[in-house]
């Protein structure tokens, strides 16, 4: 399965998620986010979603189940 970085445009907070394709890595963002942040996972105007190609070498493995893998804060 791929792993996508769901990201705000404004560089505060990214989260690693593993989907199967862009439309279900943002769902999986709002239901795993708090209230407060789910019209910024939902609006392509606020987030990007990117393919991390070799989620590897970042330490994330493809072989599992859909779901959240991490939050990362910036700044």
């Amino acid at each position: 399965m791929a792993i996508f970085k769901v990201s705000a445009r404004d560089g505060s907070v990214s989260l690693v998620i593993r989907a199967r394709c862009i439309s279900c890595a943002r769902q999986i963002a709002v239901q795993r986010s708090p209230s407060t942040e789910v019209r910024l996972w939902r609006d392509p105007e606020k987030s990007t979603v990117t393919l991390l190609e070799n989620p590897e070498q970042y330490g994330y493995l493809r072989e599992g189940r859909q779901g959240f893998i991490e939050r990362i804060q910036h700044g």
